[in-house]
């Protein structure tokens, strides 16, 4: 997979500008410009240098509306689509060479030296996200333009067996409100899928939003609209455990959810006290067999209360300010020392904390509100839901956690895959499944080896096979594995 920059992008020329331009060059032989003038945006465009050959204003026109000709050798146009292309007049044009790239031009631009530190910083980010360094002359050049948002265009091509898949990306970038900095906020890729057959396949777009930690790479993007799946790291919200007695009967994100929990229990069960746990809080919440809360002593001495104040600065509008923490015995001295604190006017809440774990918050006017659920990174599976497409036209991603129960590693082991047997060949062939990547793998059956690919399959908690034509193995009744019948099971209830 190699990314390319997309050829240097042009605002095209209408077709009343067209027309009296050709009328011009009919009627007079020469143009007279205030027939044809081009807006500010389509000159802004256009480079002021193409190969090093100075473009004026009557040279863009040319360019946009007809052609360039500087000299006998060469000529520039724009084609259909919009892009630069050269033409060399004595001799035939090669094709890598057709396309006017961004590294061959220059752009007369007022701002001509963007910021060192956002640059490299966005050249990064294209690296990471597996776009190399390619892009950077557009990137540079986009940068000087100055403007409040802009797009880069790329394309990669990912070879099959027998054919080759094309994904045409557009990476969306915008300036901050409040300072020179660019940020890269999503990118839309467009699958082009090869054919073997003559059918042409319709093109699967999806947008990829970023700056959410663990964002899809371009080739993550490929496998995940070629429908396969991909494991990224997901922050997963921590529930609530709700008991009565010893019995677990709700798992909630929330207290308010807890304590309603509880209250409907109460009507059916009025004989047993309730407690509210999370196995990342060292306090927990206990109620009465009436559905009342208890007071809750604890020996450790963990407890602080945190009181978080705001500022108001010379516009009028307020900040907030580092929280002052004051130690506490137990819990039943919280309502008097909140009560307390709302006396000073500029408080923003007050957190009780255990062990630096937030366990209780009281807003402004010292009512208890919901904490926001802690989190744990895990390890999840992802694919696109090509049956439906949201609001924006994209389609959703369908997850499938740990509790799931797909575990690659023993879905790999149930097969004769001979790499297994190499540990360091084992761990790339996991990295690569993991990346969503078709894999070919070498299976040894029946006393001979033969080539397949595999692919993950957390869906149906195993793994997809294919021939060597790509032609999926489908194995028999008697040849199935353990396990099997209860994915049989699972699909047939889907």
């Amino acid at each position: 997979m190699e990314i390319i920059s997309n050829p240097v992008h042009v605002i095209q020329g209408t077709p009343e500008q067209k027309a009296m331009f050709k009328a011009s060059l009919e009627q007079k032989g020469k143009l007279a410009s205030n027939h044809f003038q081009l807006s500010d945006l389509q000159e802004q465009s256009i480079p002021s240098v193409i190969d090093n050959l100075n473009l004026n204003k009557q040279d863009k026109a040319n360019l946009l509306l007809n052609s360039f000709t500087p000299n006998a050798e060469v000529s520039y146009f724009v084609d259909e689509n919009g892009f630069i292309n050269r033409h060399f007049l004595s001799k035939e044009t090669d094709k890598e060479k057709r396309f006017i790239k961004f590294d061959d031009v220059k752009f007369d631009m007022k701002k001509t030296i963007p910021n060192q530190e956002n640059f490299e910083y966005l050249k990064r980010t294209l690296k990471y996200l597996g776009f190399g360094e390619n892009l950077s002359s557009a990137l540079e050049a986009r940068l000087k333009e100055g403007k409040d948002k802009f797009t880069l265009g790329a394309s990669a091509v990912f070879d099959t067996v027998a054919t080759k898949d094309i994904v045409n990306y557009e990476l969306r970038f915008s300036k901050s409100s409040t300072t020179d900095n660019y940020f890269l906020n999503n990118y839309q890729a467009v699958l082009e899928k090869g054919s073997t057959t003559g059918k042409a396949y319709k093109p699967i777009s999806q947008v990829f939003e970023l700056n959410k930690g663990n964002d899809i790479t371009a080739k993550e993007a490929y496998n995940l609209l070629s429908g396969r799946s991909i494991q990224k790291k997901a922050d997963i919200p921590n529930k609530l455990s709700v008991f009565s007695g010893t019995n677990e009967i709700a798992k909630v994100f929330k207290i308010s959810e807890a304590k309603a929990k509880i209250q409907e229990q109460v009507k059916l069960d009025n004989q047993t006290t309730y407690t509210v746990k999370a196995k990342d809080h060292s306090v927990s919440r206990n109620f009465d067999k009436t559905g009342n809360e208890l007071p809750i002593t604890t020996t450790d001495n963990n407890l602080q209360a945190i009181h978080y104040l705001s500022r108001k600065t010379e516009d009028g509008s307020r900040v907030p300010t580092n929280g002052a923490a004051y130690e506490i015995d137990d819990l039943k001295a919280v309502p008097a020392i909140v009560k307390d604190l709302m006396k000073d006017k500029n408080t923003q809440n007050v957190t009780i904390v255990d062990n630096g774990v937030p366990v209780m918050k009281f807003d402004a006017a010292g009512k208890e509100v919901d904490l926001e659920p802690t989190t744990r990174k895990e390890d999840v599976w992802v694919k696109l839901d090509f049956e439906k497409r949201n609001e924006q036209g994209n389609f959703p991603l369908k997850t499938y956690f740990q509790t799931y129960g797909f575990d690659l590693e023993k879905s790999l082991s149930l097969q004769p895959i001979k790499e297994l047997t190499d540990p360091e060949k084992k761990d790339r062939l996991l990295s690569s499944l993991r990346r969503g990547n078709l894999q070919s793998v070498t299976i040894e059956r029946n006393g001979a080896e033969e080539k397949v690919f595999v692919a993950a399959n957390p869906q149906y908690k195993n793994l997809s096979l294919f021939d060597k034509d790509l032609k999926p193995i489908i194995e028999k009744p008697a040849e199935k594995k353990a396990g099997d019948q209860a994915n049989e099971n699972f699909q047939k209830s889907r």
